[in-house]
Formats: C-alpha cells, structure tokens, sequence
C-alpha cells in the first residue's frame, strides 16, 4: 500500500525523534562517562575466608604441621590454636613462616603446660608478599594432644584499618601498603598527590608478631623510625627518630599474661597531619634506624582528612589533569587506583546533556531538514530546471554585456 508522502515526512521525523533520545541517553547513562562524583564506591566489606580449619593430632613426643598456603599482599591473616584436651604437663610450640621471597617470621614460641579450654594462641599477620607461604606449628608434648588449628584471610589493610579506627576514613583517597624491613632493607619510597589547601593524615606501625623468646635472645629494640616527605622541592620532617610501635594488631603473643590486645592504632606519635600548600605528589621517605635482627612488616597509610583552605592564594587545581598513581620504588603492582574523567568522557557527557536538555529545539531542526530532504527529493527535477533557466538567464546577460562592450570599442 502507497503511503502518502506527508505521512512519510511525518513518520521519518518521529523514527529520527525516538533515535536521537535513544543515542542521548546511551551517552549519558553507559561506559565511564559519569563523573567520579556520581559513583557509589562504597565497596561491600570482604568476607573472610578460611584457608584452614582442622583438629591436628600430636602425638607425644615432638611433631610438625606444615601447611602451604596463598596470601594476597596488604591483607590481614588471622591465625588461632586452641587446646582440645585435659593436660599435658609439657607442652612447646612454635609458629614459623617462610615468604616466597624467601623471608622467615618466627610468630610466636611458647613453652608452658597446657589445658583444656584455658590455653588459646592468637595473632594477626600482615602480609608484605602475594603468593605460597609456608606455615610451619612445631609441637613438642609429653602427651597425646589435639589442637584445634585455624587460619583465615581475614581482611584487605584498608577495611581492616577502617573496621577498627574512629578516624572516618574516606576510601576513594586512602592509600596503604606492608612493606618488609630488615638489615638490608630499612628504608622506602613511596609517591601520593595531594591538592592544595587539603590535609592528609599518616599512621605507622607493625603488623608481624615476634616471639618472645626471639625478643629476650636478641635484647630486641623497636627500632628508630625517620619519615621525610618533600612537597614541590621542600622538605619536612616527620617520625623524628622515634621508635616505632610494638605490634599494633589483635593478639596475645606478645604478652606473657596472654590477655586480648586492644590494637594501638591511635598512637598520637604516628598519626600525623600534613597540610598541602600546592598541587602536586609527595615523595615520602621512610627510614628504619638502629639493630633490626628479624625479619619486620611495617603498614603505612596516608589518607584525605578534608580541606583546610577556600584557596585565598589564588592558586587552583589543574582542571581535567589525571594525577599519577602513588607508586613505590620496587615497581610492586599499584594500590591505589583513583577515579578520573578523561576529555573524551566530558565532551560526550556535555554533548549528551545538550541533547537531552535542547531535544524539542532538535526535534524540530531535524524535523525541517527532513522535510527538506523530502520535498528537495520528490521535486528535484522541478528544481534543477528553474535552476538552469536562471544560469541560463546570468548566462545570457553576462554575454550581451559583453557583446555590447566589444561594439562600443569597435565604434
């Protein structure tokens, strides 16, 4: 059935309508073209997992468990022993743990009797290295005994810290990392931008148990800690020599009553501000000072705390520039990931706005251009002759101007 051509120009114009919304909001509502501002990065907090879960025999005499088990770099593990049985008037046991890089952690050593339900051991552990570690319980016992072995991931650093601090962390600015210390590695770099006219808060401490016996045999010191930070060629000085934390985490390894911990997080000697007087990275400098015979994790973390300036220097942040992610000198994979948008992202946000906003203007523009189209198409012949009558018309004046000048010079 023919369709009349006004019902065509009509239906054109509303298939060219329904297309052009559809485009507009396929810009507006997909890919990364919404601003950080409007994504919820509120993150679901992890569950824990548990890596394993078992009551292990050992038997009399001296026995040991190993157990080969995969840990993500920046998380927290928990580890738990508890007695399942009446007595045993001799009872050792140690926790050991060798890294893939080949680094040795000696948790904890106790050497007591023990009981049932009285004796539990626990700790946390934070992990400075992604991949196998060997857990290594040794057991030395007069008597058959059960213990109940426990070990869990428990949370990534971030949750982790901000589960136990009354801080109020913001997680879109909040950077972390565990990085290993010893002899031959005592210091670190790391980068972090910041902007001007905001603060910043650091906190440090460590995130390893040592045994005690290890403590007592080596007269161990928490080491000195130096932190400097240079912001647009100047240079501060935080962390002035000080020792560091005892082991900040939750567990009773560390103490010879073994009563729970309450984790030292809000240590006012390491929970230090920063207030950025321009756009730019901090370079932050740390360094171990003094004997440090074990193997240490350390847990640094910077964080946005909030402005502290409306910018009456006339200084502004740099519109549309991505600034760098914090890196760190060992090329280690990058932990904090910041949300930007690019100038592609923004013009086909603005464009996509324009059109949702301006649609019935559009509407009617498209609408005129097809009707054009349409009616240029169907008269088109019509067109062309008057256009020739008219060129032949100029044509035909432009030539009897000519010939009437060419008469005029002959005369």
């Amino acid at each position: 059935m023919h369709i009349p051509s006004r019902k065509k120009i009509i239906t054109s114009i509303i298939i060219a309508n329904f297309l052009l919304l559809t485009i507009t909001n396929s810009i507006l509502y997909t890919g990364s073209i919404q601003s950080s501002d409007d994504i919820d990065l509120t993150d679901l907090i992890p569950s824990p997992t548990i890596l394993y879960d078992s009551v292990e025999l050992f038997p009399d005499g001296q026995s040991t468990l190993s157990l080969n088990l995969s840990f993500q770099k920046n998380w927290i593990y928990y580890f738990s022993f508890e007695s399942y049985v009446p007595y045993s008037d001799t009872f050792m046991m140690d926790a050991f743990c060798q890294t893939p890089a080949g680094r040795n952690y000696h948790f904890f050593d106790y050497e007591d009797t023990i009981e049932n339900d009285i004796t539990k051991i626990y700790f946390e552990y934070g992990s400075a290295e992604l991949g196998d570690h060997l857990i290594s319980i040794v057991v030395n016992t007069s008597q058959n005994t059960n213990i109940h072995v426990y070990i869990e991931e428990y949370l990534p650093l971030e949750t982790y810290y901000d589960h136990f601090t009354l801080e109020g962390l913001n997680e879109s600015e909040f950077f972390c990392d565990i990085n290993q210390y010893s002899s031959l590695r005592s210091s670190k770099i790391y980068s972090y931008p910041v902007r001007d006219d905001t603060e910043y808060k650091f906190n440090f401490f460590r995130v390893n148990p040592i045994s005690q016996g290890d403590k007592e045999e080596n007269n161990y010191e928490n080491p000195n800690v130096e932190m400097l930070i240079s912001l647009n060629g100047t240079i501060y000085y935080y962390y002035r020599e000080i020792p560091t934390l005892d082991y900040a985490l939750y567990g009773n390894v560390e103490n010879d009553e073994f009563f729970d911990l309450e984790r030292d997080f809000n240590n006012q000697t390491f929970i230090e501000r920063f207030g950025a007087h321009c756009t730019g990275n901090l370079t932050i400098l740390i360094i171990l000072e003094g004997i440090i015979p074990f193997d240490l994790n350390f847990a640094f973390m910077v964080w946005e705390a909030g402005d502290i300036g409306n910018g009456t220097d006339g200084v502004e942040p740099p519109e549309n520039v991505t600034i760098p992610n914090p890196i760190n000198n060992d090329t280690e994979p990058e932990i904090y990931n910041k949300t930007l948008s690019t100038k592609m992202d923004e013009w086909l946000a603005g464009a996509g706005f324009f059109i949702q906003s301006n649609w019935w203007t559009l509407f009617f523009v498209f609408g005129s251009i097809l009707a054009l189209t349409a009616v240029f198409g169907k008269y088109k012949h019509v067109f062309r002759a008057q256009i020739k009558k008219i060129k032949k018309r100029i044509d035909s004046e432009v030539s009897d101007k000519k010939n009437g000048k060419k008469a005029e010079e002959v005369k």
